[in-house]
């Protein structure tokens, strides 16, 4: 699997110009995704309902802001008193309160907001504030009253039978008041009644700032109607459940190993006598508890929050201080639902992987794609289906060189190097997979990858955004794809030229031919390449360690398999290869001198035997128990440090530049990639942005960990804009950039192909500018969901490998090197208390971790001697303390 290419720079391109059609206005599918909202600041006046071990109601008499972006909230109460609560415990704000005409009736007293003490709280509080919370909350309780029959409606009017369905607040409350624009207080009193019916309606993630709710389908509502009266009666099926439930836990506390969680062969065959005896009933208890581990965290409480620990402690095999969802988990792992690895935080997050996994729709989705791969590769797409056979230019026996590690099975992109005759200069060609050929936007495959947005990459297993089969075989650049006739394959082919500063001369863009493909391993190309490149290495980072478990030997195959005997760079290709690498030696140079910053951190690479590894249940069947473990082996990515990988990532850039140049001089509307100094930036950001640029190495823009540690918070954001020419800062690139050369794994890359394509056969655009700029809101939405899906399976497996290593005593042994990321701080323990705390990433692993009950302030940039406290897999956090 190829690393995802960086991005880069480039000037005007002429290319013939055709007449640009009208778009057509395409509509981009509206994608079922879990919304990113920013949440609003909640400030000193707002009036908030608060859930933490009960609900508080109340106007906001102090703030400041805490870690993570939060803030520390004061809520003056009905009764006068004050209470404490953090912002992530708001469900419901409504803004200016205090300011609102009908409370200022009430609060004859002016008041001056800026006189607040250093905590953020308000000073001489007058008593008419207590006064205003109670007219308003009997107003609101009267609303509530009046309207309960219209608000007992709500679920009647929005639910169906088998299906959630989504509704905002403001749709709920007008079905609930008849009114097409409810009130304040309607949609008050609306809230309270939705929060006080967990069973029918759930809120979103970020309900305070998407105003989103659920409405469970009635088959599910009767569902859970039926198990809460029955644990509330505790009838016969439920304390036979206890029992049966008991049978197992004792089972598995007796005979599986304490940290591992395997069994011995003879413990295994001992298990049908306990496993055998479970009823349907039995089942649909115990997927009540997988549901509460499958709902996401939010802040108001579910059914399950009542009811599941009650059944863990009416188990009475645990004596614990917490009955959370930490323990419901240990209990479906003792009952055999899940395997002693299994990643079950991702089922918390299954709403954002349900078009590849755990769904329905991933289920119909998959079988639509067996059907179509199915129908490509029985020969039903001709040559004489080529809508762009016209305008093909066809590069005949240039060869075309595809550089990707010996497990690669998606070739999406090869290169070439033209050389023209009695010119010093030569056309550099990236020549890009060509499924859009095959493949219209409105046609159901590409609304099915929109959907996907991308291919989901967990270290478990991937899940391809196209069929594995389909991009191999049909669409992939290669010798396991389809040729026509002629021995050739489908491409869009990127082209240039670069005069000796690495400035872009010229470019083309053309559908194509390519037919002499050359696969070379990267490994290979870094033999010939290392001896003439400038390799930096951080001082700080050690790329030769490894860990594994239970050891080293279970990869000797697989590492064997890799180690070729017979290098795949043939001699008459290394002078065209040698050639690429010094345009894009002089390409990285260019950017260099524009600003572009290079930077690596420790990042771990999780390998994993067998592979691929199945993902937990999410729907409990039979309990199943295991008698070994999956080999783990983490390792740091060496990619940064490869010449090979540098050339390939640079001339995708170039080709991801080159569409980019022709994009704006066709005034054709494209998703460019943008990044933007800070233009209200302080003077102080200002000069640290100077020592920034500054600090980076002349030849290769590289800075070191350390350095870099000091300047990262400085990094403006990402943006996709319909904008053309932008600059994208950080990868020094002043005219505009796109990313265009991986459409077998982004949506969005075809997306670009498709607008290119049409444009030079003179036809009407696919996505008008306006529907092209929303697409690409929810596409990157989408994949920064997807991004942190993969990151948090990265740090499971590594805090797991560690976890596993607790049994030689390794973690209590290991010292590590740590730097500091996040300074020291104050923060919350789970008992209310505090401590002080600092955030740091371990150099050996590449994975964060929290420093606790630090003894001295740290800095950023500082490293230090950890050592491991404690792990938590589930939750993703790695605590450690100074040495």
């Amino acid at each position: 699997m190829r690393h995802e290419h960086v991005s880069l720079t480039a000037n005007t391109c002429a290319m013939p110009v055709f007449d640009q059609g009208k778009a057509n206005g395409f509509d981009p599918l509206v994608l079922n995704t879990e919304r990113l909202v920013d949440l609003p600041k909640i400030n000193l006046g707002d009036y908030v309902e608060a859930f933490r071990n009960g609900q508080y109601s109340g106007m906001v008499v102090g703030q400041k802001g805490t870690s993570g972006g939060l803030q520390q909230l004061t809520l003056l109460l009905r009764n006068g008193k004050t209470t404490t609560i953090r912002s992530d415990n708001v469900a419901f704000c409504l803004k200016g309160f205090a300011d609102s005409q009908q409370e200022s009736q009430t609060l004859a007293e002016p008041i001056n907001w800026r006189d607040v003490d250093a905590d953020g709280l308000l000073q001489n509080i007058p008593p008419a504030y207590s006064r205003a919370v109670q007219h308003y909350q009997r107003t609101l309780s009267m609303t509530k009253g009046i309207s309960h029959q219209g608000l007992t409606q709500i679920y009647q009017q929005f639910a169906t039978k088998d299906a959630q369905t989504e509704a905002s607040l403001d749709e709920l409350a007008s079905v609930a008041f008849k009114s097409d624009k409810p009130t304040v207080l309607q949609r008050h009193a609306t809230f309270l009644h939705l929060v006080s019916d967990n069973v029918h309606f759930i809120p979103a993630r970020d309900v305070r700032g998407s105003d989103s709710w659920t409405i469970r389908s009635e088959i599910e509502c009767e569902r859970l109607t039926r198990i809460i009266e029955s644990i509330r009666r505790r009838d016969a099926s439920y304390t036979g459940f206890l029992s049966r439930m008991k049978s197992l836990v004792v089972f598995y506390q007796t005979h599986a190993d304490p940290v591992l969680g395997t069994f011995s062969q003879t413990a295994l065959e001992l298990a049908p006598s306990v496993t055998n005896t479970l009823t349907k009933s039995d089942k649909e208890y115990v997927n009540f508890i997988v549901d509460w581990i499958r709902s996401p965290k939010v802040v108001v409480d579910s059914p399950y929050e009542v009811f599941v620990p009650n059944m863990l402690k009416a188990l009475k095999c645990y004596d614990q201080l917490f009955y959370d969802r930490w323990l419901a988990i240990r209990f479906l792992r003792e009952i055999g639902m899940f395997k002693p690895w299994d990643n079950v935080g991702l089922l918390e997050d299954a709403k954002i992987a349900e078009e590849f996994v755990w769904s329905k729709e991933s289920q119909e989705s998959d079988r639509k794609m067996e059907a179509y791969t199915a129908a490509f590769l029985s020969g039903q797409h001709t040559e004489s289906d080529d809508g762009f056979a016209s305008i093909r230019h066809d590069f005949g026996d240039l060869a075309v060189y595809t550089i990707d590690d010996p497990s690669a099975k998606e070739i999406d992109d090869g290169v070439s190097i033209e050389h023209i005759p009695g010119d010093d200069s030569a056309w550099l060609h990236v020549h890009i997979a060509d499924p859009t050929t095959y493949i219209d936007p409105a046609n159901e495959l590409a609304q099915l990858m929109q959907q996907k947005a991308q291919t989901l990459y967990l270290p478990e297993r991937h899940f391809p955004m196209l069929s594995e089969e389909l991009s191999s075989k049909k669409f992939s650049l290669g010798s396991t794809a389809h040729k026509n006739k002629s021995g050739s394959q489908y491409a869009l082919t990127f082209s240039t030229r670069i005069d000796t500063k690495g400035n872009l001369v010229d470019c083309k863009v053309r559908p194509s031919l390519v037919k002499n493909v050359v696969k070379v391993f990267y490994d290979d190309l870094d033999a010939i390449l290392k001896p003439v490149a400038t390799v930096s290495y951080d001082p700080l980072v050690d790329l030769s360690k490894s860990f594994s478990h239970p050891s080293n030997d279970a990869f000797a195959l697989k590492d064997s398999r890799n180690q070729e005997s017979k290098s795949t760079v043939p001699e008459s290709a290394k002078k065209d290869l040698f050639d690429i690498f010094q345009m894009a030696q002089r390409h990285s140079m260019y950017r260099v001198t524009n600003g572009a910053i290079n930077f690596t951190r420790p990042s771990p690479v999780i390998e994993i035997l067998p592979e691929p590894l199945d993902l937990p249940q999410n729907h409990f069947t039979a309990p199943s128990y295991a008698s070994h473990l999956p080999a783990v082996r983490v390792t740091l990515d060496k990619s940064a440090f490869s010449p090979a990988r540098k050339m390939v990532a640079e001339t995708m850039i170039m080709g991801g530049r080159v569409a980019s140049q022709f994009a704006h001089a066709h005034n054709i509307p494209l998703p460019f990639r943008a990044q933007v100094w800070n233009p209200a930036a302080s003077s102080t950001q200002c000069r640290l942005r100077e020592e920034l640029l500054a600090s980076r190495d002349p030849i290769s823009g590289m800075i070191g960990t350390q350095e870099m540690t000091k300047y990262v918070s400085l990094l403006p954001p990402t943006i996709v804009t319909t904008q053309s020419k932008m600059p994208h800062v950080v990868m020094g690139i002043n005219d505009g950039y796109t990313r265009a050369t991986s459409p077998l794994r982004r949506y969005m890359d075809m997306v670009v192909h498709w607008q290119l394509k049409s444009h030079l056969m003179g036809q009407a655009l696919p996505f008008s500018k306006d529907n092209l700029q929303a697409l690409a809101s929810r596409i990157m939405n989408r994949e920064k969901q997807l991004s942190l899906l993969q990151q948090r399976g990265i740090q499971f497996w590594v805090i797991s490998l560690l976890d596993r290593m607790r049994v030689d005593g390794f973690t209590d042994r290991m010292e590590w090197n740590c730097i500091v990321n996040v300074p020291s701080r104050v923060a919350l323990t789970e008992l209310g208390g505090t401590m002080d705390v600092a955030s740091g990433t371990l150099l050996e692993l590449g994975v964060r971790g929290r420093i606790e009950k630090l003894d001295r302030n740290l800095e950023v940039g500082e490293v230090v001697k950890v050592r491991i406290s404690s792990l938590e897999p589930i939750s993703g956090r790695i605590n450690l303390e100074l040495i």
